[in-house]
């Protein structure tokens, strides 16, 4: 039916790859649908994390838009995004890669990639200020209200001449109607 949209959450890794089929099927159905799949945390990925391949490019040629969030701040805004570019134009499926650190609250966050609390040396004063920093901004703007409502889908609509209705076809008939009436 119009205006809906089908969506699917899954884990990283393998919960992702398992939806390839799911998701080629959908586009070629024209199925407007959101797949959000979690991914390794942001500073672990590209390092052999568990699970930790390169889902995008996996998507890249199936979904008509793919995109990993790389803040909390903006999970609202790429799903909405997401949401009116599987409904626009042609419909098709969208991916939204949620890395885990963007999920999990800002008190698990600190606790597992804070540092430790007494940094020695200048080299340990350096990587826990990084990741102090990191954390920050991961979290900046978190808690601010965000606009939730959905965002305008584009439909194209078809002209008389592109269904077959302009010039000398006859109505009710489309294309067909010309080869009927001989206006060939």
């Amino acid at each position: 039916p119009a205006g809906r949209i089908g969506v699917a959450a899954v884990t990283a890794g393998p919960g992702v790859t398992n939806t390839v089929t799911a998701v080629k099927n959908a586009q070629m159905a024209e199925s407007p649908v959101l797949l959000i799949g979690g991914a390794a945390a942001s500073l672990q990925k590209g390092r052999g994390a568990l699970q930790d391949i390169d889902q995008l490019s996996l998507f890249k040629t199936l979904c008509k838009t793919c995109v990993s969030v790389r803040a909390v701040r903006d999970i609202i805004p790429a799903l909405r995004k997401a949401i009116a570019t599987a409904q626009s134009g042609t419909p098709g499926p969208v991916f939204v890669e949620l890395p885990i650190d963007v999920l999990y609250p800002y008190h698990v966050v600190e606790k597992e990639i804070g540092g430790t609390k007494s940094a020695r040396g200048l080299r340990g004063k350096v990587v826990r200020w990084y990741l102090q920093n990191y954390i920050r901004n991961l979290f900046v703007g978190a808690w601010e209200p965000r606009d939730m409502s959905p965002l305008p889908v584009q439909v194209p609509l078809a002209t008389d001449d592109e269904v077959g209705f302009g010039g000398t076809h006859h109505h009710g008939l489309g294309v067909l109607g010309c080869l009927w009436t001989g206006d060939v």
